[in-house]
């Protein structure tokens, strides 16, 4: 549908950008607005919201993007977004949403039904990290200009909160930019946006930070206390970031472990934001390493692990783990057993392996700039050279370690991650780390390279089990397999405390990987 320009937009915005409205409204970018200062230790490579999955691009993403549904802000409640009303049939098999009117694109054009079905195409002809929560949509089709009608392959009751995480832009951006041989435009997107969020778009200093203003003809309402400009800065030491927030330059930090968190909320000027969490840090074990073939070789290195020390190490803010998924989303998930070191069973488990001590030296590789992972490894060498097994530790900034782990012949033993749900959906959180078509090399986080063609199975069957106590059984005996197979150290359940300037009100998001704001809901003093 070829779709033009708002003139009456661009007029309004033109005359909003003159005056400084205090009474919610629109926003305006002029001088003396609010600002707010987020520093990240990483920025994503990319701006696509069809490729962008990790905390630093949701960042973006979740700012500058709209999707059809969203959460309560930092909590975990399903919303109407650009979808006001949606039906569901009986078998849950299909969907049909109704679109809300007035809302306009960064590149002036007007959202229509047309817009959400060329997303949906997009993020599946792309095929990257979000395209895993729209696998079983088999068709979308615009029945109206404000009617959207999703047809799944299978039943599927978490389908409104997988959708928001998938961003709604301008198909008129994709057609303009597209060419033969990049139909989809991925291109122009990496380093471009046609989003209809709060925020577009200013600036990028690729390594330095990404400006983001304020977009005038948001559909939404802006309260005068909360941000029109932002700053999404890349700081890679965590201990200098804590610092310049001390001193005012900082506002908000994200991907700062308890440790940091800690010492941080000591500083005059800086509080802690607490919040549930629904995260579990994990060390991965690389199934495809010859190294760790053998499960009992991998079994003895998850018994090894000083797991109370690790949760000591984060002074508070941080619970033994269960397993893969969080307790927080119960239904027995919290009754699971908590993980306990037994070194002479280890020992034993390594001695019928065949592996005598000293001759097997594994490696570790973690993220430079955070203590806590730097931590885990200097904890798992000495418990590690307990059971007669040596430890090679390397730690490297974000981009090298993603690529190191995106090749199994170049992949590290062991590694570490921050696992976080993005949906309500928890076997969307298992999806994400244990399924095979999540193998690193497919641009997943499935980094143990763990491939079990049963876990794929009872995985991708779960969300369409209608009956809820039939679910969660399923849920725990897939949770309970996934152990069994000792594809990774479960080393903490930490809990969500990051630290901002005192005069900020923000909630960070605990479906995008704990590390994100939504300026648009958060308030200055």
């Amino acid at each position: 549908m070829n779709k033009k320009r708002s003139l009456t937009a661009v007029a309004v915005g033109a005359v909003a950008a003159l005056t400084l409205t205090a009474c919610g409204q629109q926003a305006s970018t002029q001088e003396g607005a609010i600002t707010a200062v987020f520093s990240n230790i990483a920025e994503s490579p990319t701006l696509d919201p069809a490729v962008a999955y990790s905390s630093d691009g949701f960042l973006f993403v979740r700012n500058v993007y709209d999707t059809l549904t969203q959460y309560e802000p930092g909590g975990a409640e399903i919303k109407p977004s650009l979808a006001e009303t949606w039906e569901v049939s009986d078998d849950a098999t299909e969907y049909t949403f109704t679109l809300r009117d007035g809302v306009t694109f960064h590149d002036g054009t007007s959202l229509d039904a047309e817009d959400v079905v060329q997303s949906v195409l997009r993020v599946q002809g792309v095929n990257q990290g979000p395209a895993s929560l729209v696998v079983g949509v088999e068709s979308v089709e615009a029945i109206d200009d404000r009617s959207v009608r999703f047809s799944l392959s299978a039943p599927d009751v978490y389908l409104p909160g997988k959708l928001q995480k998938i961003a709604i832009l301008s198909s008129e951006a994709i057609t303009q930019n597209g060419t033969a041989d990049d139909e989809w435009a991925t291109a122009w997107f990496a380093d471009n946006e046609a989003g209809s969020g709060p925020y577009q778009l200013s600036e990028w200093n690729k390594g330095s930070a990404i400006e983001l203003t304020a977009f005038e003809d948001y559909h939404l309402d802006w309260d005068s206390a909360a941000p029109t400009a932002v700053t999404l800065r890349v700081d890679p030491d965590v201990q200098t970031a804590v610092q310049l927030m001390g001193q005012g330059e900082i506002d908000m930090l994200g991907a700062i472990g308890p440790d940091d968190s800690a010492s941080a909320a000591l500083i005059d000027g800086i509080k802690l934001v607490e919040q549930e969490s629904l995260s579990v840090q994990i060390l991965p074990l690389n199934v495809q390493s010859e190294r760790l073939a053998d499960p009992r070789v991998r079994e003895a290195v998850t018994l090894a692990f000083d797991y109370q020390a690790m949760v000591d190490y984060y002074q508070g803010f941080a619970d033994v783990s269960r397993g893969p998924l969080p307790s927080g989303f119960g239904g027995g998930i919290e009754e699971l057993a908590e993980f306990e070191r037994d070194v002479e069973r280890a020992k034993q488990l390594l001695s019928e392996a065949g592996v005598a001590p000293g001759e097997l030296t594994l490696s570790y590789l973690g993220l430079s700039g955070l203590s806590y992972q730097e931590f885990a490894g200097i904890l798992l060498e000495q418990n590690l050279g307990e059971i007669g097994v040596g430890l090679d530790i390397q730690m490297v900034p974000w981009p090298q370690m993603s690529e190191i782990q995106s090749n199994p012949d170049t992949a590290s033993d062991i590694s570490f991650l921050n696992m976080s749900a993005v949906t309500d959906d928890p076997s969307a959180m298992l999806a994400q780390g244990y399924i095979t078509s999540n193998w690193a090399s497919n641009g997943g986080y499935n980094w143990a390279y763990f491939p079990d063609p049963a876990v794929d199975s009872a995985v991708a069957t779960l969300s369409g089990i209608a009956d809820e106590s039939a679910r969660q059984a399923a849920l725990l005996e897939a949770v309970q397999s996934i152990k069994e197979s000792h594809v990774a150290i479960y080393a903490s359940q930490p809990k969500l405390a990051q630290p901002v300037r005192a005069e900020w009100d923000v909630k960070f998001e605990i479906m995008d990987f704990n590390y994100v704001i939504r300026f648009f809901h958060a308030r200055s003093s």
